[in-house]
């Protein structure tokens, strides 16, 4: 099922040169599902997705409705039942180096026995690096998110939000063109949650990261991203795209308070209770 690309109204900016670029991920039908026989539970059906290199997509949708399933489908984790999955190029079958994933759970994710230093350089192993290199590519992603000079601490000495800083340094010390999110804020305070909102805005347009993050929060999603997929029904597909058009600015009060926001909430709303 393919879907219309549309703008919020006819006056909404123009896309970024990033936006227009190639697209770094694809999707084309996507099927999964779990069981089988009596005991069938169908959950994603003929699902297509373009991601565009740099750009800032979120997937929306209610609870239950496979938004994990698809997520752990376009990291790698989980093969699909049918469709094809691209990144840069290469039909994905398995984990790739070029994505990387921050969960929703980050005290799981991270290794209590470790420092944060050490979470956030282990994964680098895997690339062959020197131990000095990991090192420096560990403090610099810490530094990156506000966590300088703390790398001696272990992740039990911190609180959730700074956890989830450590997750995010470590996906960001990989080096992967694209970033995929899970929920990463669902398990933190309002204010923290806000926080970490604005910190991943201001280093995907630092970095020019792809990120693709899966929420079920619509303000999230729509503050968040350059482009929302709204996902529903049973099984679930793409029910509606919407290109947000509020540029590379993004402030917690007035980005909601415009009228194109409200516009697009109640779009998503509508969606998602009709479908």
């Amino acid at each position: 099922m393919t879907i219309q690309h549309q703008p919020l109204h006819d006056g909404a900016p123009p896309r970024s040169a990033s936006e227009q670029s190639e697209d770094v991920m694809t999707v084309r039908g996507l099927t999964m599902s779990y069981g089988a026989g009596a005991a069938l539970n169908p959950i994603l059906a003929d699902l297509d997705l373009d991601i565009a290199s740099g750009e800032f997509v979120s997937i929306v949708g209610p609870s239950g409705v496979g938004k994990t399933t698809l997520l752990r489908c376009l990291s790698g984790l989980i093969r699909p039942q049918a469709g094809a999955i691209t990144v840069s190029g290469d039909v994905i079958d398995g984990p790739h180096p070029d994505l990387a994933v921050v969960f929703q759970d980050y005290s799981r994710s991270l290794m209590p026995w470790m420092t944060t230093l050490e979470n956030v350089a282990f994964p680098l192993q895997g690339k062959g690096m020197a131990k000095a290199e990991r090192t420096a590519a560990a403090e610099k992603n810490l530094a990156a998110v506000g966590l300088a000079g703390q790398g001696h601490k272990f992740p039990w000495e911190m609180s959730g939000g700074m956890q989830q800083r450590v997750a995010i340094a470590r996906a960001l010390a990989y080096e992967a063109k694209v970033l995929l999110m899970d929920e990463p804020f669902a398990s933190v305070d309002a204010q923290t949650r806000f926080d970490l909102e604005d910190l991943v805005l201001n280093l995907q347009q630092e970095l020019g990261v792809t990120i693709l993050l899966v929420t079920h929060d619509i303000d999230e999603a729509l503050y968040l991203a350059d482009k929302v997929v709204v996902i529903a029904n049973k099984p679930a597909t793409v029910v509606d795209v919407i290109e947000t058009g509020f540029g590379d600015h993004r402030d917690q009060l007035e980005t909601k308070a415009d009228p194109r926001f409200a516009e697009a909430r109640a779009r998503i709303m509508h969606r998602l209770r009709k479908d």
